[in-house]
């Protein structure tokens, strides 16, 4: 295998370890096997909704808004068995700093701080299949977490801890007048992830091969939120304290020289009256949802690689007032390209179809969406340092 085709083996696995393109990629992961030990990335780019049809009230339009994000990667700020992480996006910042080995005996402790300054909530229920929205509005939260963790048996990861969170919300020109916006407040809890990782990465290229990294989060959570809120027809405070639920999951599957099927999962779930949680714009709307992406990686060359994908949801909402919902299922697919123009530079394209018309929203200026979303950008990685 030439020079040429290692870059762009390295670059495409950067892209496909859960390689921090999103916030939530280093807020869920604990300990990614990655390709460098230090990287500056900047990403930039649009993204893009199309709605078959519009709504702009109720934020499906068309739209294209800028999308992009920083991250600085260091695994030798705090000598060999300690890591730094900042990132910047539009989906959030974050600074976490891990010491210690996740491999072996040692006790992995890790500061984590993070913040989500454009958040939107979407609150509603599903009719005949379609989301018809009650109430919408925006907010920003701040957390800090500290948690403690060690590998309990071969590939298996366990970390615990604290964490305390500030919500803040705000109507916007989107929010009903019969809706009444829920109270700033505080939360608290104690957080335990669980994360199982046999991803085998290949040594030529860095690519992920074969193997899987599943992370499990559960959190008890307590809030001293004291009001009610919502529509005339289904008003409510939040819970006092709740037990949630959410996991993600990367599995490849070798087929091929370098090719490869690739199953990428998330899911979430939680009470019904978690209603600032289950009505986060950024994830399925509802108490209970599972997301699933069944994707083929093919590369064309050495600087091309191409994963067309098939996509089903599956959903669990309550109805308008409250009561228990229905189940809903959704399905759609697209495709996935990078483009390679050397080792530091990469051009990324998706298109992403599902007839779930209450995706997330693709401006930090309003809540717009639609079944059709897209984006287009390029990615510098400047300074980077291989294992």
């Amino acid at each position: 295998m030439n020079e040429t085709c290692i870059r762009a083996g390295v670059l495409l696995a950067l892209s496909q370890l859960g390689w921090a393109q999103s916030f939530d990629d280093l807020a869920t992961y604990r300990n990614p096997r990655l390709p460098y030990r230090q990287l500056l990335q900047i990403e930039s780019g649009v993204m893009g909704s199309m709605a078959k049809e519009k709504d702009p009230i109720a934020g499906l339009d068309d739209e294209i808004a800028f999308d992009g994000s920083v991250l600085y990667h260091d695994e030798a700020i705090a000598g060999k068995d300690g890591g730094l992480d900042l990132y910047a996006g539009r989906d959030g910042l974050l600074l976490g700093f891990r010491d210690g080995d996740a491999r072996g005996n040692d006790t992995v402790s890790r500061l984590q701080i993070t913040s989500r300054i454009w958040p939107f909530y979407r609150e509603g229920f599903y009719r005949d299949g379609s989301f018809v929205p009650t109430g919408q509005y925006e907010g920003t939260d701040y957390e800090a977490y500290l948690g403690f963790g060690r590998e309990a048996a071969q590939d298996l990861f366990v970390e615990t801890g604290p964490y305390y969170r500030r919500n803040e919300f705000n109507e916007n020109d989107q929010t009903a007048p019969t809706y009444t916006v829920p109270n700033d407040y505080a939360a608290y809890g104690m957080r335990i992830y669980l994360e199982h990782n046999t991803v085998q990465v290949d040594r030529r290229t860095g690519m992920a091969r074969d193997g899987f990294i599943l992370t499990v989060l559960i959190e008890r959570e307590w809030n001293n939120s004291d009001t009610e809120f919502g529509t005339t027809v289904w008003t409510s405070p939040l819970p006092s304290s709740v037990f949630r639920g959410r996991g993600r999951m990367e599995w490849y599957l070798p087929s091929g020289t370098d090719s490869a099927f690739e199953i990428f999962a998330t899911g979430a779930m939680a009470h019904e009256s978690d209603r600032i949680v289950n009505y986060d714009a950024t994830r399925p709307q509802g108490n209970m949802y599972g997301d699933v992406q069944v994707r083929y990686r093919l590369p064309l060359g050495d600087w091309l690689s191409l994963a067309p994908f098939g996509h089903l949801q599956y959903v669990q909402a309550v109805a308008e007032n409250g009561s228990d919902g229905g189940d809903e299922f959704f399905f759609g697919g697209g495709a996935e390209a990078y483009v390679h123009l050397g080792e530091n530079v990469s051009l990324n394209a998706w298109y992403s179809y599902l007839d779930n018309e209450s995706r997330p929203s693709v401006s930090i200026q309003q809540d717009i969406h639609g079944e059709h979303m897209f984006y287009a950008g390029m990615i510098v990685r400047l300074g980077g340092t291989r294992r």
